[in-house]
């Protein structure tokens, strides 16, 4: 079964495609023209991008979204991620927790639109920000908080860990085994 994956980022196809293929999905990344929300949580965001690409006629596809939440600051960055690293990157990351919980979560939401149900599947990896934020470290773009964020019972980053390890915490992955079940199920003659 063909899966569209609404999405600019190569990487999170990439992610996809691994994933879903076990499952006899295979995922084609597809550009789409939206608007991408700017407040709400990741699912609210994912079901605003499942609506206006269903409105553009397309029927058989996925939308996500995902953010990165400091415990120090309610709801933030958010589904702003994205924009407040692009904004402020390392450096403006250090000065905000600078004495604050390190604590953080990647939050992530998938919507599917199949055969016009919409249906969202959620994960999430719990963590912290390393202490020492290096001004020096290069931005990552498709993942840029992976070099500073280090999931629970491990002791790297997640830019160190190997593909199959990465894997062993990604949100994502949650939420697109969730699909995948669901759209199995949908799918049974």
């Amino acid at each position: 079964m063909k899966l569209f994956f609404v999405t600019q980022n190569k990487a999170k196809v990439a992610e996809a495609k691994g994933i879903l293929a076990p499952f006899g999905i295979d995922v084609e990344q597809k550009t789409v023209a939206f608007v991408e929300p700017d407040k709400g949580t990741v699912e609210e965001t994912a079901r605003a991008k499942l609506k206006q690409v269903r409105k553009q006629g397309l029927d058989q596809f996925m939308v996500d979204d995902a953010g990165i939440y400091f415990a120090a600051y309610k709801d933030f960055p958010g589904i702003l991620s994205k924009r407040i690293y692009e904004r402020i990157g390392y450096k403006g990351i250090r000065k905000l927790l600078h004495g604050e919980k390190r604590e953080a979560w990647f939050q992530g939401a998938v919507g599917i639109c199949f055969n016009g149900e919409m249906k969202i599947f959620s994960g999430e990896t719990r963590g912290h920000i390393v202490e020492q934020i290096e001004q020096s470290e290069s931005p990552v773009t498709d993942f840029p908080y992976d070099p500073i964020f280090i999931p629970e019972g491990e002791s790297r980053v997640l830019s160190e860990l190997s593909e199959e390890e990465w894997q062993t915490y990604s949100y994502r992955r949650k939420a697109l085994i969730g699909l995948a079940e669901w759209l199995k199920e949908k799918t049974k003659h």
